[in-house]
């Protein structure tokens, strides 16, 4: 196996520092949880130097110690390992870094692997995270492009044992190394625990960059370029979080829409049944009046979908910006080695071809949707409307024709008596009790009064 010299991780790691909606409790838990990644002297040292304290407008850049880094151990010189944290507008960035200057085996980086993760724990990036492995050739010259690629396929073997093999898409020059990028498209979702609650997020599964140089001079130059690489890969992960937020916002639009419409046929089906019963329309009117939440959850869903499309619109745009800058910086400074990384545009085309694409139909589709609920509501509800408005005037119907043999049996009230013995007999038991007579008159002047009602209303 061939050997390399100074082999290095620099892990990027990325959490969300605030997100629309949040107090000062919540961005002071996710600050606790981002601070859990350091070992407890350099947790004292942030909070010592707070130097994000008064911090509450959005910043672009920020480091978080007044040293810039810190030693990974605390009592080493950082030499074979160091932190170096920062604020990037509304999320924390880490960069963390183990290496050894020995002359090694691509196997090795397996053992540096396994440092960072005793130092990190169980603690999850919330917006995701990348790995780039460097190191030199002692030898470059006598070394071909096939056995530079296979020292790269080594490499990703040492820290990802179990992963399938790969093939690299992504294959380039920077300022004279060889450089590859493997990135797995597909999103996982994973549950992080905070002080008192727990938040669901959505990274990418996959993102590895492999730096071979050909010699000490040309390694040594990198570390001019880790700023550019930490934003370059922000705005990256920024992205495929915001779209993994789109993916679940769609599902609860889709959730929340099949509800609305379980509910509507149910009505449907009621009123299509003849239920229009005073009390079973009132019931579905206030069902109809509760439908209005329903609405407004979707309706913020799709707000909120909208919102992350922008977020992802913005850090498109950073990204390329950045890559344009690196690309300069790398060949203005180191303009004797060629730099050749136009492999990192293929992100933005995924972005754009696949992202975007699909967010702004789901956007349409979601709008349309909401056209549709509130339509089939408004027309709901006017039948209910009718309805009750038929149901209405039955009723004022019967108190017309029921008040007129009330008025009739009033007027007669003093001689109620005489009245029904000249239309029955004075032998009469009905009589006997102007109770029962009244509400005879009453039920037949109703009855009669109905009638006539009726034809009219068909005569006219």
């Amino acid at each position: 196996m061939t050997d390399i010299v100074n082999p290095t991780i620099d892990l990027f790691l990325y959490d969300l520092r605030n997100s629309l909606g949040d107090d000062k409790k919540d961005i002071e838990h996710k600050r606790q949880y981002f601070y859990q990644k350091f070992h407890q002297t350099v947790q004292e040292k942030l909070q010592q130097d707070g130097q994000e304290n008064n911090q509450d407008i959005e910043v672009e850049y920020i480091h978080l110690l007044k040293s810039t880094y810190a030693p990974l151990d605390p009592n080493s010189s950082g030499e074979d390992g160091y932190y170096y944290p920062v604020r990037l507008g509304d999320s924390y960035g880490l960069l963390l870094e183990v290496a050894t200057p020995d002359k090694k085996t691509p196997e090795y980086f397996g053992e540096l692997k396994a440092k960072i993760q005793q130092k990190l724990g169980g603690n999850n990036a919330t917006l995701g995270q990348s790995w780039m492995l460097s190191t030199y050739l002692p030898n470059s010259s006598e070394i071909t492009p096939q056995e530079i690629e296979k020292i790269s396929q080594e490499s990703y073997k040492a820290i990802f044992p179990n992963a399938k093999d790969i093939e690299y898409e992504s294959k380039g020059e920077f300022i004279g190394a060889t450089i590859f990028e493997y990135s797995d498209s597909s999103l996982k979702q994973q549950t992080v625990k905070l002080t008192d609650k727990e938040i669901i997020t959505v990274v990418q599964n996959q993102h590895i960059i492999i730096a071979i140089y050909p010699d000490q001079a040309t390694f040594y130059k990198l570390s001019k370029f880790y700023v550019d690489w930490m934003r370059l890969f922000y705005y990256h992960h920024k992205i495929v979080w915001s779209y993994g937020q789109t993916r679940i916002l769609s599902n609860q639009i889709k959730d929340k829409f099949s509800q609305i419409q379980t509910i509507i046929k149910s009505i449907e089906a009621n009123l299509t049944r003849g239920n229009r019963k005073a009390n079973k329309l009132e019931q579905i009117s206030d069902i109809l009046s509760q439908f209005q939440i329903l609405i407004n959850q979707y309706t913020q869903n799709i707000n909120n979908l909208k919102f992350q499309q922008g977020t992802i619109e913005i850090n498109l745009s950073n990204y390329d910006k950045r890559l344009q800058t690196l690309q300069k910086k790398a060949r203005e400074k180191i303009a004797v080695n060629k730099t050749s990384i136009a492999f990192f545009e293929d992100f933005s085309k995924l972005v754009n071809e696949k992202y975007l694409l699909q967010i702004t139909r789901d956007v349409k589709n979601f709008d349309q949707g909401l056209q549709l609920l509130e339509g089939n509501i408004n027309a709901i509800r006017s039948q209910v409307e009718i309805e009750k408005a038929k149901s209405d005037r039955n009723f004022q119907e019967l108190i017309t024709v029921v008040g007129t043999g009330v008025t009739i049996v009033t007027i007669m009230d003093n001689d109620a008596r005489r009245q029904c013995e000249l239309i029955l007999s004075k032998e009469s038991f009905v009589c006997e009790n102007t109770l029962i007579f009244k509400f005879i008159v009453i039920l037949s002047v109703s009855i009669l009064v109905w009638f006539f009602r009726k034809y009219i209303s068909k005569q006219s």
